[in-house]
């Protein structure tokens, strides 16, 4: 099994966390948000997968034909994806009272149906891409929040500065800091064709296939 075949059973693990605990509403959209978040990595890379490809053709224009050599393995697909669940979106559960955290989560699921129902959708020629519908559930559960938040005045501009600073601060660590390029030079955890057949129907597209490249 491979990392992302774990993602179901992690957000198994918070959907009986959330079933067997007393949670406030906050806390149980929270969790919500992390089940969701660890089901969108399965959607992205497992069921039905193919983001490998697919995120580094659009973010970055040209796919190397060496598979050892592009810019995202398993390892460091593993630690960005996870980094950004722990730091975003685990913190806010235990303190609530800091307001600007809990924010950072909401923004960050509208961040991901931007990109994912725009950015990627355009940049792939494609209706949909590998994370879309989970990323369209987290954005339900966002909005949800925030019409029930809002009212109440619970946050400033500060908390929606600090949040993005937050956001943007561990986009950083978890994809492009030193500690992401030390878990991307681990060579032994390339995507494999496997994971590259996933991608086939958007390879299609520009002329491409998963025979084309060396793992």
């Amino acid at each position: 099994m491979k990392w992302y075949d774990f993602m179901p059973f992690i957000a198994g693990f918070y959907a009986l966390a959330l079933g067997l605990f007393v949670w406030d509403f906050n806390q149980r959209m929270l969790l919500l948000g992390l089940i969701f978040i660890h089901l969108h990595f399965f959607e992205e890379f497992g069921l039905p997968g193919g983001f490998a490809w697919g995120g580094i053709k659009v973010e970055m224009r040209n796919v190397n034909r060496v598979v050892s050599r592009w810019q995202l393995n398993q390892s460091s697909s593993l630690f960005g994806n996870e980094w950004f669940a722990i730091t975003v979106y685990l913190p806010t559960l235990f303190l609530p009272q800091w307001h600007w955290l809990v924010l950072a989560a909401v923004i960050f699921a509208f961040v991901e149906l931007f990109g994912h129902l725009i950015i990627f959708n355009v940049g792939l020629k494609s209706y949909y891409n590998p994370g879309l519908l989970t990323a369209i559930i987290l954005s339900v559960v966002a909005t949800v929040f925030l019409v029930e938040t809002i009212p109440s005045g619970m946050f400033n501009w500060l908390d929606l500065l600090m949040a993005f600073c937050w956001i943007g601060l561990n986009y950083w660590i978890g994809f492009r800091s030193p500690l992401f390029l030390y878990f991307n030079n681990k060579k032994q955890y390339t995507f494999t064709k496997e994971d590259l057949n996933k991608s086939a129907s958007y390879m299609k597209k520009f002329g491409s296939k998963p025979d084309d490249y060396q793992y």
